[in-house]
């Protein structure tokens, strides 16, 4: 089984991979700002071996842009693209040991934008092209997998829910007009549960050889 690293634990999809992972006998090491590792300035990581590294940690600020701050979007855009660039070239000599996997969790925010969200987008537009990136530069010199995964909006995350309040707050909206919305557009009429999302990525981290020929590519997940 492999040793993992995994920002953003503490809850939704992160804390449903942890548990996923931890169950199919992999060793699970969590990075979380709660517990005093800040992604946006980690400089080395103090463990044995890495062979897998899941960049999961993210925010979202919603406001109108003629309300959105520069300290808002500073946040998010170093949390959710400043954190994977720290992150994998903190993590990078025990990744080229290992030959191991790099795991992006981005959105499909990244090519379906949303509204009042100028900073999210940017930031999962920028994590779905570092992604390709990072496969470039890492794949071929060191044997390093690099993909990424773009869910669409899970259910019962702290993160849903924040977005279903600042929907309400921003349109004026009542709050089960906004679900209503958002499911209307889903194939499926329903969110993605985190589970789900934790038992696919599970699957594809059984083994090498189920994600080897995934680099540089990322999977949507949801409809």
């Amino acid at each position: 089984m492999s040793n993992i690293l995994i920002t953003g634990t503490g809850k939704g999809l992160g804390k449903a991979m942890k548990e996923e992972l931890t169950n199919q006998g992999h060793l699970v090491h969590s990075y979380n700002l709660e517990d005093g590792f800040d992604i946006r300035k980690t400089n080395s990581i103090a463990f044995p071996s890495i062979d897998i590294l899941i960049n999961n940690a993210g925010i979202n600020l919603i406001d109108w842009l003629e309300n959105f701050e520069e300290d808002m979007w500073d946040e998010v855009m170093d949390t959710n693209a400043k954190g994977i660039y720290m992150m994998t070239k903190a993590c990078l000599p025990l990744l080229i040991k290992s030959k191991g996997t790099v795991l992006n969790i981005v959105s499909n925010a990244a090519h379906m934008p949303m509204t009042c969200s100028l900073a999210y987008n940017a930031s999962k537009g920028a994590a779905h092209i570092m992604t390709l990136q990072l496969a470039r530069e890492l794949t071929k010199k060191y044997g390093i997998t690099v993909f990424g995964i773009a869910p669409n909006k899970l259910s019962g995350t702290g993160m849903s829910e924040s977005i279903d309040n600042q929907v309400v707050k921003t349109r004026g909206w009542t709050k089960k007009y906004a679900q209503n919305y958002q499911l209307n557009g889903l194939l499926t009429g329903k969110e993605t549960p985190p589970e789900k999302v934790a038992e696919f990525v599970a699957f594809l981290l059984q083994s090498k050889e189920h994600h080897r020929y995934l680099s540089g590519c990322i999977l949507p997940y949801g409809a």
